[in-house]
């Protein structure tokens, strides 16, 4: 398989180095647009949220070359560009799947696995102060992949949602915000999210419980730590850890995997385009 890198040159050549671990690819081209490459078969677009260019020109020209497409930039959550690139996808019957780095980690696969749906979710996170907590961007993107693992544990339809989402203004000035979030399932499921730029420390977990399982997902240290609920001694809980030392690698052997095999990535641009629907109706309301 032939790849094109398009983005920034320090990027384009961190991704390079780790394509050539990946099993199936023969070859790699670097450029900057989507024109200067040659013939090629899957095409990863690369962005960083320093950039003014948000790469929507060449994701939609890398879809008219019908070419497969992983996105490694900041998520857009505009629904009418989302409608247009979902359109465009459909048209071209290509994969484009994006870089929601939480659903590739083996750890939240196994919570996907094992307790579905969970019955409640609580998702924590904090940050020692402003100034070691990403931009108010950052954070906002942070809230939406969360939200986007609770909608992918529930496989339900969100009937309720309740707290302050901040969506930051173009000006990039204002203060980090604590937000709270809370979810209600068409399924039962209920879901609460935290996420503070004023706390103690860098900490984030995710808590699940089930009919049959409870357990805690340490998201620093890649551990579980699961209880069984159905008679079994609940003091000695079990504690697994795993192994996401290099998630660039993952995410890249996700995306060659679906491309070679027709499946669909467990993120893709449907999943996008759900997610943005719901947060705008959400916010109207």
């Amino acid at each position: 398989m032939k790849v094109g890198i398009i983005g920034p040159e320090p990027m384009a050549i961190t991704w390079e180095q780790h394509l050539r671990f990946i099993t199936g690819v023969h070859e790699v081209v670097m450029a900057r647009k989507i024109e200067l490459l040659g013939d090629v078969d899957t095409c990863l677009i690369l962005n960083d949220s320093t950039s003014g260019d948000t790469g929507s020109g060449q994701l939609l020209a890398a879809l008219k070359r019908g070419l497969h497409i992983l996105w490694v930039a900041p998520l857009p959550t505009d629904p009418d560009e989302i409608r247009t690139w979902l359109a465009a996808t459909e048209e071209a019957s290509v994969t484009v799947m994006f870089s929601m780095w939480s659903h590739y980690s083996p750890a939240t696969q196994w919570l996907f696995n094992h307790i579905t749906p969970p019955g409640k979710i609580h998702i924590h996170r904090e940050w020692a102060g402003p100034q070691r907590s990403p931009d108010a961007k950052s954070l906002y993107r942070i809230i939406l992949e969360e939200i986007s693992l609770c909608l992918e544990w529930s496989r339900s339809r969100l009937v309720h949602f309740e707290g302050d989402i901040h969506i930051p203004s173009g000006q990039g000035t204002e203060p980090p915000a604590m937000q709270q979030l809370h979810l209600r399932f068409s399924n039962g499921t209920t879901s609460s999210l935290f996420g503070n730029p004023y706390g103690l420390e860098n900490r984030h977990s995710r808590f699940l419980i089930g009919k049959k399982m409870a357990a805690v997902c340490q998201i620093n240290e890649h551990l579980v730590k699961k209880w069984m609920l159905d008679g079994a001694e609940l003091d000695t809980p079990e504690i697994m850890h795993f192994d996401y030392r290099e998630p660039a690698r993952h995410l890249l052997s996700h995306f060659i995997r679906s491309v070679r095999t027709g499946c669909k990535p467990i993120f893709g641009i449907s999943e996008l385009f759900q997610l943005a629907e719901l947060i705008d109706h959400f916010r109207d309301h």
